[in-house]
């Protein structure tokens, strides 16, 4: 199964900017199996877009599904791109660690992370997933999907990571409503015990919350700066989504599900 998978995968690296169409017979040569075996690989990476026919009958090309996976790399390396001196701003404001979180599927994926300086800090890890309902970072990016979205998810078990995580979905609902209507995320202990999140989306084009800018640090000192972090962390989520296209004065103003 994983060498048959491996030979079909090796077909798409078969295509380049000098090759952009083959034929099976091309196909079969390049990866080293006999014909029929190579119709077989065509045959279902067509079927799920990996690849597509050719104008020039009998020949294949790169399918447009790769096209919807390149999009989604360009959206996160677009988003870490615009995003880095504005979580450098935010992490010399605050004096707290603060990171960017791209929603992945049901889940949430650290993408970029600027330590605070104390010795006492937090310290997520860039490329850590946590689940939709664990933490302020994640927590704002639930709250923006529709309400079947929502409710699949929260239909699912939900892993608690400490004692304070919010496994209860009616617990977990009203705190999502909490978070549409005021436009941040507040989280204490929920990932790290002991450690307190804000968080705030970040906006594309159509008004899709994509991301989440997000300050953590130890709860002793995030209570004392409290409103100040709030502030600054909405004030620039809101620049962020500005630089990704969003609009506050189109039709797009508003958070989309």
């Amino acid at each position: 199964m994983a060498q048959s998978l491996a030979k079909g995968l090796k077909i798409l690296f078969l295509f380049n900017r000098s090759r952009e169409v083959m034929t099976v017979k091309s196909i079969a040569a390049g990866i080293k199996v006999p014909l029929p075996t190579a119709y077989r690989f065509v045959k279902v990476l067509t079927q799920y877009g990996l690849l597509d026919k050719a104008e020039q009958p009998g020949h294949y090309q790169l399918g447009r599904t790769l096209l919807e996976f390149a999009g989604c790399i360009r959206q996160r390396l677009n988003i870490a791109t615009v995003a880095k001196p504005l979580v450098e701003k935010l992490a010399q404001i605050s004096g707290e660690t603060v990171q960017l979180t791209l929603r992945n599927g049901d889940h949430g994926t650290c993408i970029l992370v600027e330590e605070s300086h104390s010795t006492l800090r937090v310290a997520p890890e860039t490329g850590r997933v946590l689940p939709l309902h664990a933490g302020a970072s994640v927590q704002v990016l639930l709250a923006f999907l529709s309400d079947d979205e929502q409710r699949r998810m929260l239909d699912a078990p939900l892993k608690r990571f400490t004692p304070h995580t919010l496994t209860n979905p009616g617990k977990l609902l009203r705190r999502l409503r909490t978070i549409t209507r005021q436009g941040y995320a507040v989280s204490r202990g929920e990932t790290y015990p002991g450690a307190m999140g804000i968080a705030a989306p970040i906006l594309d084009a159509d008004g899709r919350v994509v991301a989440s800018l997000a300050v953590s640090g130890p709860v002793q000192r995030m209570a004392q700066k409290r409103a100040a972090i709030i502030e600054s962390t909405t004030a620039l989520a809101r620049e962020m989504s500005q630089l990704m296209g969003w609009n506050a004065d189109s039709r797009s103003g508003q958070p989309r599900e």
